[in-house]
């Protein structure tokens, strides 16, 4: 699935299987390794 994002005023365009997450798209697809992942279900803190 081809698709086109805009992020911060710059264009990309992802050529995945629609059921990857945004986050993989961001660190994997695009090397934007600034965005993190914390546990997934508010136990962390990271979410707060």
């Amino acid at each position: 699935m081809t698709t086109s994002l805009t992020i911060n005023g710059e264009s990309h365009q992802v050529d995945l299987p629609g059921d990857v997450p945004l986050l993989w798209v961001l660190r994997d697809a695009l090397g934007m390794t600034g965005t993190k992942y914390g546990c997934g279900v508010a136990a962390c803190g990271a979410c707060n």
